[in-house]
């Protein structure tokens, strides 16, 4: 779910690193990395009522507790992820998507999200959502808010992609999302106006040059 968000860091980067010499916009694409989903203490608390619990889709792995044993959110790395910021280092044009996904599940029912892929300026998220046994096809389950990006930013060695680091980006889910969960669980645990996931990433982007037309 981070994947877009990830490769828009990747090209703030690149802009930050070129700094004035940069003129309009710039397309960059995503190398590696690792993105973090992590369910907020609200979401939770929430899916505790139900005995509702969190684990990975490989290659997808599980973030635990402090107690070692809950399950509090997933770890991610992209498949690919491509993007374009403005020369003012603002999120523009990206689409991204990560490798595996999550399931959430109880004695009731069983909820997989695989696919996982985004596209901005929307925010919107889409996965292959799977009840039970059967495969409901793609949709857009939540939606995020690219001006919430908090940057860390490490510029590489010439010839060398640029580190970055992001934070703090809420996830609250679209209306299709909530639907999709109420009829697999049977309860309506959470709204469009709910931050269910809290998404960061850590990884490397490259700017990819522009091409220029000379008579």
């Amino acid at each position: 779910m981070a994947a877009p968000f990830l490769a828009q860091m990747g090209g703030v980067a690149a802009a930050t690193t070129t700094g004035a010499d940069q003129v309009g916009d710039l397309t960059f694409t995503y190398l590696d990395g690792i993105g973090e989903l992590r369910l907020t203490g609200f979401a939770l608390k929430q899916l505790a009522t139900e005995q509702i619990e969190m684990q990975a889709v490989a290659p997808a792995t599980t973030i635990t507790g402090t107690d070692g044993k809950t399950v509090e959110g997933i770890k991610l790395a992209p498949e690919y992820g491509t993007g374009t910021v403005t020369a003012t280092g603002q999120p523009s044009r990206g689409s991204a998507r990560m490798l595996g996904g999550a399931v959430l599940q109880n004695s009731k029912a069983r909820m997989e999200i695989a696919g996982i892929r985004g596209s901005l300026p929307d925010g919107r998220i889409f996965a292959f959502l799977k009840v039970n046994d059967q495969w409901l096809g793609e949709l857009p389950l939540y939606i995020g808010d690219p001006s919430t990006v908090r940057l860390a930013v490490q510029p590489g060695l010439p010839g060398q992609a640029a580190t970055v680091k992001g934070s703090g980006i809420p996830v609250t889910p679209t209306q299709e999302g909530a639907d999709a969960f109420k009829q697999a669980f049977g309860v309506a645990l959470f709204t469009t106006k709910d931050t269910v996931f809290t998404a960061s990433g850590d990884g490397h982007a490259w700017p990819m040059p522009s091409l220029s037309i000379t008579g």
